[in-house]
């Protein structure tokens, strides 16, 4: 039986090892990542970013981002995890996604996170990334579903990128994870997310967005491994995380399966692992991939999962 902190720090701690692994072969295609390292196993580093072993991305740092915001003040998270991006952009990081530097850029003018997410969206047509999922773990031991999660993942995910998928992919991952910490396996946890989401979509375009969604990641855990897309695109990376985590034995081999796509590999892995970990707890996580993280890196993780416990604590009960 997997506790309920284990499944809270495997969780966090999946999530920064995919982020790990995958990043020295983010942008590698499979065939290229075959010819250098046959099945990459273990965290080594490099990667376009030139990292060293257990150095994670923006998958990471946002996601913890998040988490920091939510322990701040879990009635009014969206400020303070408004605060913690700002304070991590301050760092001068290497690895800013497209939309979320465009986001920051106009948040720096409009001083309103929604406002200037929206204001991309409006200029550019194309905030439907995977730079929400990467980061939206944290909600789903902080907030019960369906109805709060869903208005938090969406509020979350819309400081960012305002496209409906952004948001509905968020909800799906997270109210998945729920619904396994809950006892039900990951095919039934997506089925009755994907009903949840239905459900509770207002009526119109989200609600049109949430059915054409369903219909997008129809049978995905079913699917042929040749039909999966490991793309920026957020729908594209929560099916290549769904199958990954369900066809695979164990946590190693769902986040060995997800980065060994290529693509954007850091974020599949990251999406992967979170959900790995909350499926086998932290327990299930190589010691030899925790071992690549420094102090600093595990107290972050350490202080994020016992606050993230503490909420969860009165959700599942």
């Amino acid at each position: 039986m997997i506790g309920l902190v284990d499944r809270v720090r495997g969780g966090l701690y999946g999530l920064a090892a995919g982020d790990a692994l995958g990043a020295t072969v983010e942008f590698m295609g499979r065939d290229e990542i075959r010819r250098k390292y046959g099945v990459l196993r273990d965290i080594v580093g490099g990667g376009w970013l030139n990292l060293r072993p257990g150095e994670w991305t923006d998958d990471t740092e946002m996601a913890l981002a998040v988490a920091e915001g939510i322990l701040a003040d879990p009635e009014e998270p969206v400020p303070h995890i408004g605060e913690a991006f700002l304070r991590w952009r301050a760092t001068d990081p290497p690895d800013i996604g497209g939309t979320v530097r465009a986001a920051f850029q106009a948040y720096d003018r409009l001083g309103n996170w929604h406002r200037a997410a929206e204001a991309v969206h409006a200029r550019t047509g194309m905030t439907a990334g995977n730079g929400a999922l990467m980061r939206t773990l944290p909600l789903a031991f902080a907030y019960p579903g369906p109805v709060e999660l869903y208005v938090r993942c969406m509020e979350v995910a819309r400081m960012t990128h305002w496209d409906p998928e952004a948001g509905l992919t968020c909800f799906l991952y997270c109210r998945a994870a729920q619904h396994v910490v809950l006892g039900a396996g990951l095919v039934d946890a997506l089925d009755r997310a994907v009903e949840e989401m239905l459900e509770v979509a207002p009526a119109g375009k989200m609600s049109r967005a949430a059915a054409a969604l369903a219909g997008k990641l129809e049978g995905v855990m079913a699917w042929p491994e040749d039909r999966l897309r490991p793309t920026g695109y957020t729908v594209d990376t929560l099916a290549c995380a769904l199958w990954c985590a369900a066809n695979a034995e164990s946590f190693e081999e769902a986040v060995v399966r997800a980065v060994n796509l290529g693509g954007d590999a850091d974020t599949v892995g990251a999406v992967t692992g979170g959900l790995a970990g909350v499926m086998h707890g932290y327990g299930a996580i190589p010691a030899r991939w925790v071992d690549k993280f420094n102090r600093a890196q595990r107290e972050r993780l350490d202080a994020a999962a016992e606050g993230l416990a503490r909420l969860a604590e009165k959700i599942f009960v």
